[in-house]
């Protein structure tokens, strides 16, 4: 299999620097992974270097020590050792650290010295692509997400194309599109085509939790920017309450409010489809988002098999129950789970097995399956909105033909975010993936 692991920046470094002395009298302290990328493997053992740098006109003694834990908190591993580091010289203390199985872990190191006390954290990856998340596929759950695309179909589209004046340039012409979908309630979506005549690919494009996604603007596609709903006017027509979107009917999965997000997601493809005829290539469509807008690409992708390929940035709503059990016992919880933490505190007749149970239908691992486009995923190793356990549970239920066309890339020193440098390359990549035609509508 292809998988092609890169950091595509200088952040393999984890840093600290005490600046309490003078410039001559300092102690620098770097954790460098033996792997710049922090994923280890069988054949190359989790390794550590605690590079120190003793600025001082004396020797420093102490110990360097380090605590292995889990993900989910449970202690794995320690180990510690004395040092020695002469007056103005600098050491490098290896430590291999033995990982119990496969998964990603947090490597922390301490760092006591006579003149320098610390504490970095790091977190590595050993055997990622081994992971394998438990089946929790519902057995109805083909049935249940035909019965939604059958309902949406019954729901006539009724597409409102008016050109935006505010919005074109001289470059590009800008239309707000507006539809209806499941349940007739109306989304939008921005259009824009460049002026230039041409049979143009597309790039879809899917927001974050309740960002409302503007105009995007390319000299070479067509970008159409999907608003779904629960964003601008229809947020209080479908959440008149004002409660937490993501809660917003969890305990029903026929009501609960993604199943009609992700139908938004294909209605918005039956607008492409249907006006193909004003300048792009249906046959060409790449699916593009980062955090919830990574998750809605990954399902639309499964739903449709109409994607020429896909791009998702630290994809959310992976896998509910190992984000809970990540997350959840953690002082500072993330979100989604922090939602649900709120959701259960003021609710303490509602069952968490219960909820959960819904949530099945309703994460990328039990659609990744169906996904049949390679896929360019960025993952920060320190996310808890997406766990890498779960990002890489779920790519890891992609088939092999599609992993196989498919790249991974990580960041090991980022939590909920990637590179500029990232988002250079999955500009390469939307150009070189383009350039094949893939399937029609």
């Amino acid at each position: 299999m292809c998988m092609v692991l890169s950091l595509l920046v200088s952040i393999n470094t984890l840093y600290a620097q005490n600046d309490s002395h003078s410039k001559e009298e300092t102690t620098d302290v770097a954790i460098i992974p033996g792997k710049k990328l922090a994923i280890f493997s069988k054949k190359n053992k989790a390794k550590y270097y605690v590079d120190v740098h003793n600025g001082y006109k004396t020797p420093q003694s102490g110990t360097i020590s380090y605590q292995l834990t889990t993900d989910k908190g449970l202690i794995a591993g320690t180990g510690t050792t004395d040092v020695t580091i002469a007056a103005k010289s600098k050491k490098r203390i290896p430590f291999t650290i033995p990982v119990p199985e496969v998964g990603f872990y947090d490597a922390t190191f301490y760092i006591n010295l006579e003149e320098y006390d610390d504490t970095i954290r790091s977190v590595f990856g050993y055997r990622p692509f081994d992971i394998q998340l438990p089946d929790n596929t519902p057995y109805d759950f083909d049935d249940f997400w035909q019965k939604a695309k059958d309902d949406l179909q019954a729901v006539a589209p009724n597409y409102k194309v008016t050109k935006d004046s505010t919005m074109s340039t001289p470059s590009h012409k800008v239309y707000k599109v507006e539809m209806q979908s499941l349940d007739n309630v109306t989304v939008w979506a921005w259009l824009s085509i460049p002026r230039v005549r041409g049979n143009y690919p597309v790039i879809y494009g899917f927001g974050g939790y309740k960002i409302e996604l503007p105009p995007g603007y390319s000299d070479d596609f067509v970008t159409f920017h999907i608003n779904v709903r629960g964003i601008g006017n229809n947020a209080k027509i479908i959440n008149p309450d004002n409660k937490e979107q993501f809660l917003l009917n969890i305990e029903d999965k026929n009501k609960y409010v993604y199943r009609g997000i992700y139908m938004d997601c294909l209605r918005g493809l039956d607008f492409l489809k249907d006006s193909a005829a004003m300048g792009f290539d249906t046959t060409r469509i790449a699916f593009v988002g980062g955090s919830q807008g990574a998750t809605l690409a990954l399902i639309t992708a499964a739903l449709s098999n109409k994607a020429c390929f896909c791009i998702a940035d630290n994809p959310a709503f992976c896998d509910f129950t190992t984000n809970y059990e990540i997350v959840a016992p953690r002082p500072e919880p993330t979100i989604p789970i922090k939602y649900m933490l709120e959701y259960f505190k003021n609710r303490p007749s509602i069952s968490k097995a219960g909820m959960l149970n819904n949530l099945r239908y309703f994460e990328v691992q039990n659609f990744a399956p169906k996904v049949d486009c390679p896929v360019l995923l960025g993952a920060g190793l320190k996310d808890l909105m997406a766990p890498p356990t779960c990002t890489f549970g779920a790519f890891n239920k992609l088939l092999y033909p599609v992993k196989n066309k498919s790249e991974v890339y990580v960041f090991p020193s980022l939590g909920h975010e990637v590179t500029p440098l990232h988002n250079t390359y999955k500009s390469v990549w939307i150009y070189e993936h383009t350039v094949k035609k893939h399937k029609p509508l």
